[in-house]
């Protein structure tokens, strides 16, 4: 099985991609410090519950609704059906692009710093606003990003096995 990627060779960075990649590069780390946090302070709080929750005590609508489960609900969505793991992979994801050089696209800037105000909103006291860091330092990137590629730019299309 291959899959396709492309991969961007480029001339030596210019001082605002240079800054753009390290900017870039701490908004991936402070996601994954965001999302590892997340995960720690809720695993200890959470413990309790996760073998009734493997053992079923959340399976089916009847124990979905019933009032004694109210707490256990609550928890397995402070962890387990959090935002955390999947923040994490993200952090991760920005941090691989920043690396590589790759270009970050502007949106994740921009609806990252959406889902922390609306979720900041929605949910006070929360962690959400430590959800800023990693916005702005994407939003500041993101200004020394999108010109057109630089002189001497080559890209290759290759396949991994």
């Amino acid at each position: 099985m291959s899959i396709e990627t492309a991969s961007t060779v480029t001339a030596p960075a210019s001082g605002a991609t240079h800054r753009a990649r390290g900017l870039n590069l701490w908004a991936g780390r402070t996601s994954v410090a965001i999302g590892a946090l997340h995960i720690a302070a809720f695993t200890t709080k959470t413990w309790p519950r996760w073998g009734d929750w493997i053992g079923g005590a959340l399976h089916g609508q009847g124990a979905i609704k019933d009032p004694a489960n109210a707490a256990s609900m609550a928890e397995f969505w402070a962890l387990p059906g959090s935002f955390a793991v999947p923040l994490v992979l993200f952090g991760l994801l920005v941090s691989r692009m920043a690396r590589t050089g790759q270009e970050v696209p502007r949106y994740l800037g921009w609806t990252v710093g959406a889902w922390v105000l609306v979720g900041a909103w929605i949910l006070e006291p929360s962690g959400f606003p430590l959800g800023l860091v990693p916005t702005a330092l994407l939003l500041l990137a993101e200004r020394g990003q999108g010109r057109p590629a630089a002189a001497g730019t080559v890209t290759r299309t290759g396949s991994q096995h």
